[in-house]
């Protein structure tokens, strides 16, 4: 008797401990019914390691032979292209990396109005690998755009991307731009009448002559006070010079493409958010996916003091591996989550996916429909112009696209992390880069003594940073490197 009363005394102690456990394991949860904290913003490092898969197209369904065709075609000499990468289901199929090659060299030094020779061009745009840096001209764009959303998510814009641009730019507080919004300025839907660098005029209207329109170049040692001060609101629906020539016929209302409401955006973030963008993409995106500070190059204005000795050009030149641009679209394609952790709300990138392609564009690089939202191009073409009457490819595929949506970055020179979040598909292709640096390896300032001459400065080919116009009028058929992997034939 004795014996079974202590077997039940030391039950009952059990049973509490029991509980009392539940209970632990229960409130460590989140149970009882209570609501989910808001994420600390709090920056979190996850405790596993990605490494990219190298594997088969046909592992994945993809044709061995149009993969290489697309690939010989992206890496052929006279495309200029530095690095070519094709990732489906998030597995690398095909990767390539070359330096200039012996036809892009002659066309440079017999057509190029430059110094260059043949020895000089070898020297600067030799071998290059997996671990070489290309450049992102505006394709930064669409990062900066990533960092909002970050940022959105931790609670910071009031939590709303429709909040003035005048709450935090108190410049504008007293005059009509006091309406623009966060949201237009990452439309580029701000109203605002583009300003441009002229080497000819200094900072001036983009209809000046010489200047190429709202993305041009710019070498001003401060890229960010005129783009705040001194402009005016163009009115809905103005054009300009520029607005329906070059590389294609867009109208998109009041849409207009100028670096200057992307730079202004990094001010906005710098002052709302407490960092600018290059420490918070550090924290929160960049090193959350394998990314290092050190990898992650973000070029800034030559300006002393701002954001952080210069101002972060949040409009363009990022300069990373290949594959860490890659790494940015997985991010995407898998809807912002990185090894199990939320990066980017869910929200956001479904935002970006959802961008309309509703305007009908048409010129020598693509045909068919076309639209911009959140520093992201969205491309439609299907796969019906490039064939003749009897099914076969022609020349002109470079006027097509896929049969399903594709959203992307771009950047000057052909810089292009594209997304078919449809196939789960992303095709990479960057141009040839150099560091135009006499300055310490260390500072990414863009300078310039005498405008065009570069003393600090990206070089892609065929450019070479000798002017604003390439010399060759060359640019890379993304549409056609997509179009040799995807066609149906």
């Amino acid at each position: 008797m004795k014996l079974l009363k202590n077997l039940l005394r030391t039950f009952k102690k059990f049973k509490v401990f029991l509980i009392l456990c539940f209970s632990i394991l229960l409130f460590s949860c989140g149970g009882g019914g209570g609501n989910t904290p808001a994420p600390s913003p709090n920056p979190q490092t996850s405790n596993l390691s990605f490494s990219w898969e190298v594997v088969s197209p046909e592992s994945q369904g993809l044709s061995a032979t149009k993969v290489s065709a697309a690939m010989n075609f992206a890496m052929e000499d006279g495309r200029y292209t530095q690095a070519a990468i094709i990732i489906k289901n998030g597995k690398i199929v095909a990767e390539q990396y070359r330096g200039i090659q012996t036809n892009e060299v002659n066309a440079l030094v017999n057509h190029a109005q430059t110094a260059w020779t043949a020895n000089s061009l070898n020297t600067i745009y030799g071998a290059r690998d997996a671990n070489s840096l290309v450049s992102s001209w505006s394709v930064a764009k669409s990062i900066t755009s990533i960092l909002f959303g970050i940022a959105q998510g931790q609670g910071y814009f009031s939590g709303s991307l429709d909040t003035t641009a005048a709450t935090y730019l108190t410049e504008w507080a007293n005059d009509s731009k006091n309406t623009i919004t966060i949201k237009n300025l990452l439309d580029m839907r701000s109203g605002l009448v583009p300003k441009c660098y002229s080497d000819l005029g200094g900072w001036v209207v983009c209809d000046a002559t010489t200047i190429s329109g709202g993305g041009g170049f710019v070498s001003s040692d401060d890229q960010l006070n005129e783009c705040i001060n001194n402009r005016t609101m163009a009115g809905t629906g103005q054009t300009h010079s520029w607005y329906q020539s070059g590389l294609f016929n867009y109208d998109e209302g009041d849409w207009v493409y100028q670096n200057c409401d992307t730079q202004i955006l990094g001010e906005i973030f710098f002052r709302a958010v407490g960092q600018d963008i290059k420490t918070f993409a550090d924290t929160y995106l960049f090193s959350k996916i394998g990314i290092t500070p050190d990898s992650a190059q973000w070029w800034r204005d030559n300006t002393s003091g701002g954001q952080a000795n210069g101002n972060y050009l949040a409009y363009c030149c990022l300069d990373m591996t290949a594959r860490d641009f890659a790494k940015i679209a997985l991010l995407l394609i898998n809807d912002g989550v990185w090894l199990g952790e939320r990066i980017i709300p869910l929200s956001y990138v479904q935002a970006i996916k959802n961008i309309t392609s509703s305007s009908v564009v048409t010129g020598d690089y693509f045909q068919g429909t076309m639209s911009y939202g959140l520093k992201f191009w969205s491309l439609y073409g299907g796969n019906v112009c490039g064939l003749d009457a009897e099914g076969n490819y022609q020349n002109n595929g470079e006027k097509c696209v896929a049969d399903n949506t594709i959203i992307t970055p771009q950047g000057f020179d052909g810089q292009y992390p594209s997304m078919d979040f449809q196939n789960n598909l992303i095709m990479i292709r960057f141009s040839l880069y150099h560091h135009a640096n006499t300055l310490e390896a260390t500072e990414k300032k863009m300078v310039a003594d005498a405008p065009p001459a570069p003393v600090n400065y990206i070089l892609t080919a065929p450019v070479v940073a000798t002017s604003p116009d390439s010399p060759l009028n060359i640019t890379f058929p993304q549409a056609t490197f997509w179009y040799m992997l995807n066609n149906s034939n």
